[in-house]
């Protein structure tokens, strides 16, 4: 089920670039039989904490291969390279950033939770299950809590607006973590 209040920012003035440019990456990825899974601010939006977000996190089987047909000038390009950084593309159009991460690595060093493998090509964007979300912000909070401290309010978001329970079964290396934070809102009360 879709949040009203994620529609309402990701179709109004809120993050529609955003969400034209991941919708237009998802079908030509589409196109070419390649699945994707949205990971991110968009997921966070569409499991019921409308917040902004201003790139696009979609995670690709092979990296290489969705960067290759997403850059391909088809009747002229609409991805582009920025500046040489291998894992970025940008939209010309909306100027929004598309991070492709690689499904069975982890966002940075010293992370452990991979990134689920996608199996579904769709035009229709394929948001990343509840729990691999959560673990997946846990686990990138972790690893740097002052940098990633957004991370951790979208899981305490997440737990606040959809009522999770405390038996939700996020990847085992960061259970202690969700439970904390379950247990931290719990007595808060």
């Amino acid at each position: 089920m879709i949040d009203h209040e994620a529609y309402v920012l990701r179709e109004g003035t809120g993050t529609s670039g955003v969400m034209e440019t991941a919708r237009l990456a998802a079908g030509r990825l589409a196109d070419h039989l390649i699945p994707h899974l949205i990971v991110g601010g968009i997921a966070v939006q569409e499991y019921g904490y409308p917040r902004v977000t201003i790139d696009v996190d979609m995670v690709v089987p092979d990296r290489l291969d969705a960067l290759e047909i997403l850059t391909a000038d088809v009747t002229g390009p609409l991805f582009r390279l920025p500046g040489g950084i291998e894992d970025r593309i940008q939209d010309r159009r909306t100027q929004t950033m598309i991070d492709l991460l690689q499904a069975g690595r982890v966002l940075v060093r010293g992370c452990k939770v991979p990134f689920p493998l996608p199996t579904v090509a769709s035009d229709l964007l394929q948001i990343v299950g509840l729990e691999k979300l959560i673990s997946l912000k846990l686990d990138s909070w972790a690893g740097s809590p002052l940098r990633r401290h957004r991370d951790k309010t979208d899981v305490i978001e997440l737990i606040l607006r959809r009522k999770l329970p405390r038996d939700l079964a996020v990847d085992a290396v960061v259970r202690a973590f969700y439970l904390e934070t379950w247990d931290g809102l719990k007595a808060e009360k």
